[in-house]
């Protein structure tokens, strides 16, 4: 008897299901089945399964849009959760009353961390709120863009920027809320790849602006994401940007630090294995062209770190995240 199940299913009832095949779930369509696998869209069952996970002493893994991350063909142990909690609005708004009109200086903005990020750039945009609008066509969830970070890279925009407070839940399943400040944003990065906390809900901090200007950025960045980036199943930029100082030693034209550059120089480009290749449109893109295979993507993953050590003596880290492996 699967006690573990049966503990689940007291708390989850039908909504838990076994053996469901991740690549139903990921924007690369590869990953195989999850060992127990549940859709949520309340906050409070999130906490709740991290402490059932906790007390049953599973591994848990808690995703959203299902981009960024290539889980093994063998696919996963434990408790997976799909992150559905989607409720957003404006809750707050400041200003002063000016020649008998409102004066808007600000507004909070309240999104629970599965709202999809492209959904809610595109209702601050139409509420004339500016902050979001750059982050127009990002793949993904909110929670997610706060965990990476993400960003529009040609103007150095990034989601956290905007960002004023979040709620959190740690693996232990506490339940706490921080400011900006405890995120630590970077590059492509927060505190939270770290910490290993999930994200319940956040609070973005706006400004009142002409929707037609927010429209004009958001379309700009729509637009060089569109140009630059390619069509088909991915999981994203494969690898991070490398430092200023690599890009300073090879050097690169204008000391781009685009780890895509470099990939494109070691001649890689259309190189595939089995039905998984890299973009000749973006070469730190890795696309499934049919039925590839995890196995696949990270053979290619491989070739590519080597050529690039061996052409450029420059090191290339993982953005997306390996899962189950």
């Amino acid at each position: 008897m699967d006690t573990k199940r049966k503990e689940l299913e007291k708390l989850f009832g039908s909504r838990l299901r076994q053996n469901e095949p991740m690549s139903a779930h990921t924007t690369f369509k590869i990953g195989g089945p999850a060992q127990y696998y549940l859709d949520v869209d309340k906050t409070e069952d999130i906490v709740k399964a991290v402490k059932a996970a906790k007390r049953l002493g599973i591994p848990l893994f808690i995703f959203g849009g299902g981009s960024n991350i290539i889980i093994s063909d063998n696919g996963m142990k434990g408790l997976v959760i799909k992150n559905n909690c989607r409720k957003f609005d404006v809750f707050q708004m400041s200003g002063r009353i000016k020649n008998q009109k409102i004066d808007l200086a600000k507004a909070l903005v309240f999104a629970e961390g599965g709202v999809i990020m492209n959904q809610l750039v595109r209702f601050t945009i139409e509420q004339s709120l500016g902050g979001l609008e750059y982050q127009l066509g990002l793949p993904g969830t909110v929670g997610g863009g706060v965990c990476m970070n993400s960003n529009f890279p040609r103007i150095g925009v990034y989601v956290g920027d905007c960002l004023y407070s979040a709620k959190l839940v740690t693996k232990d399943g506490e339940v706490k809320e921080v400011d900006n400040s405890y995120f630590h944003f970077a590059y492509d990065k927060s505190i939270l790849q770290e910490s290993k906390e999930i994200v319940l809900s956040v609070v973005f901090r706006l400004s009142p602006e002409d929707k037609k200007i927010l429209w004009e950025r958001g379309m700009e960045a729509l637009d060089y994401r569109n140009s630059t980036q390619p069509k088909g199943a991915s999981a994203g930029c494969t690898f991070r940007n490398i430092s200023i100082v690599d890009a300073m030693r090879v050097p690169t034209p204008d000391r781009i630090t685009s780890a895509g550059y470099l990939i494109d120089k070691t001649g890689l480009k259309g190189k595939r294995i089995g039905d998984a290749m890299i973009s000749d449109m973006h070469a730190n893109f890795i696309l499934n062209m049919g039925h590839a295979k995890a196995e696949d993507v990270l053979a290619l993953v491989n070739l590519i770190k080597d050529e690039v050590k061996r052409k450029f003596d420059v090191p290339l880290h993982l953005e997306v995240k390996t899962i189950g492996f």
